[in-house]
């Protein structure tokens, strides 16, 4: 058996062995359930205690049943993402429900508001609040609203809407108040989180409430038993995503609400989350992978030779560049909005017209192989898309602390449809770009997802593209990585770039229907 099958093997036994465990973690402690609330609210319910504080015969008297948080995450996020807060803070004396909103993650209900109308969610949060009220195993007279970005908003709104709430946790967001004043409020936010829509209002509605023209941060403004405390801080060395799942921030949030709930701490707060190395290490062993899947499915099609018609890969990135910046103000009036996603649209709408221009100028160009594409095109079609079924099923797998990945019928549905409309762009960028050897053709390919990447920055700026694509901007360059792994192996076995084109718009269009938030319902 040749030393490359047998290291494949060991991979995929090594991946299987990391998911195994990282299943077993989390089906661990803390304790939580599954929990369906009215409306069809999906949500987990997360306790502290050993043992399973879920199946009692009796309940506990209202003084020994733990305060609860309502836990509400961001803008095409979900609850799976803020599983190692709410874990976190179950760990350390809190019960937590962790809710998914219209349109996010599991939750089928269309998403009815904008990134910042917090307004819209109000609904979602008071089901929360309510369901833990009339629970026996909280103490529902003691209960704290926290939210991440939108969620942050959220819970802003909600407590000042809702006085009984005993306090607001805004994790990188919150924009505006209500007509109450929310009690016990802290404003924590990253380092390079974007400073006018989040640090700046941040700073600006904590220093509000402490009645000071401008807050300092760290410090804690009010008093706790009068439930006015007020605080805004700013934590070091991370971003808008990385956060939520930051032991410090969550130490900060833990002390806060210690604070809020009078909690009398008599042992070292508990930040491990035992999930972290189990899915760090299944994730790498999936990068590992995509190697020898690239191969096996490079293989399966025909092959090309590296000599074809066409520009060369330099010029190719000078045709896809051109392309994108055109093709910005042709999608501003968004041809997919009929796709009924939010943000998600216009990302695909601007690829999609982007796509058909570079098709254009090849066409033009009288340097698209037909005759190439059309041999065996069916066969490497079911390759890139079997590559694709492998991929998707592995990191459903191993998506317990990243986000709900697999699909309802209704993002099953804008999949199909955005995997039309993304092909054209995906098959005109490997024709362009990805020329010649290995090397060359990886770093050429390689640099033209750097361009998209920027390009997506000017469009940003330009105020042409959604401003909330900044802030998921990381999770596209690591995708973009694994993509690249594949189709770098692929190209190697066989030159054929149908292979590469199917598994990358399939990838691409996935990510975008199980992230964005859906506005329809079947």
């Amino acid at each position: 058996m040749k030393i490359s099958r047998i290291i494949s093997i060991v991979l995929v036994l090594l991946f299987l062995v990391a998911v195994a465990r990282l299943a077993r973690l989390e089906n661990g402690a803390p304790p939580h359930v599954f929990v369906m609330l009215p409306g069809q609210e999906p949500a987990t319910m997360y306790l502290p205690g050993p043992g399973d504080p879920f199946y009692t015969l009796f309940p506990k008297p209202v003084s020994q049943r733990p305060p609860a948080v309502v836990l509400i995450h961001g803008f095409t996020g979900d609850r799976v993402l803020m599983s190692g807060l709410a874990r976190r803070l179950a760990e350390n004396g809190y019960a937590v429900l962790a809710i998914d909103v219209n349109g996010h993650g599991e939750n089928r209900n269309p998403f009815n508001g904008g990134t910042a109308e917090s307004d819209s969610l109000r609904a979602n949060v008071k089901t929360a609040v309510d369901y833990l009220r009339d629970n026996n195993l909280v103490d529902g007279s003691r209960i704290v609203v926290m939210g991440h970005s939108m969620g942050a908003g959220a819970a802003l709104d909600y407590a000042t809407h809702d006085a009984s709430v005993k306090g607001a946790v805004m994790i990188s967001g919150g924009w505006a108040l209500g007509p109450e004043r929310p009690k016990d409020a802290l404003f924590i936010f990253a380092e390079n989180d974007p400073k006018e829509p989040i640090q700046e209002p941040s700073t600006a509605l904590a220093a509000h409430l402490a009645g000071v023209s401008q807050i300092e941060l760290g410090k804690t403004y009010g008093d706790f038993t009068q439930g006015n405390a007020v605080e805004a801080i700013r934590m070091p060395g991370l971003n808008h995503i990385t956060i939520v799942n930051s032991p410090d921030a969550a130490a900060t949030i833990v002390k806060w609400l210690d604070g809020t709930f009078g909690t009398a701490r008599t042992t070292p707060i508990n930040l491990k989350d035992a999930r972290r190395g189990s899915a760090r290490f299944a994730l790498l062993m999936f990068v590992f992978i995509l190697v020898p899947l690239g191969v096996v499915c490079g293989s399966l099609a025909p092959g090309w030779t590296i000599e074809r018609p066409g520009p060369s890969g330099w010029m190719g990135l000078l045709i896809l560049g051109g392309a994108l910046f055109a093709a910005m103000p042709l999608s501003a009036a968004n041809p997919a909005y009929f796709l009924q996603i939010v943000v998600g649209d216009v990302q695909i709408s601007w690829f999609m017209v982007a796509g058909l221009i570079m098709l254009g100028v090849i066409a033009l160009s009288q340097t698209l192989d037909w005759e190439r594409i059309r041999a065996g095109a069916g066969v490497a079609m079911l390759a890139g898309a079997a590559g694709f079924a492998v991929a998707y099923v592995c990191q459903v797998a191993m998506s317990a602390m990243l986000h709900h990945l697999s699909l309802s019928p209704e993002r099953l549905t804008v999949m199909a449809m955005a995997t039309v409309l993304l092909f054209p762009f995906w098959l005109s960028f490997e024709w362009l770009v990805r020329r010649g050897g290995l090397a060359i053709s990886t770093v050429q390919a390689s640099l033209g997802r750097i361009l998209i990447l920027v390009l997506m920055a000017v469009g940003v700026s330009l105020n042409v593209l959604p401003g909330v694509l900044m802030l998921i901007l990381p999770i596209l360059v690591i995708a973009f990585v694994m993509i690249e792994i594949f189709s770098a192996s692929a190209y190697s076995a066989s030159h054929n770039l149908i292979v590469i084109a199917v598994f990358e718009t399939l990838w691409f269009a996935w990510m975008i229907a199980a992230a964005s938030p859906i506005t329809f319902m079947f």
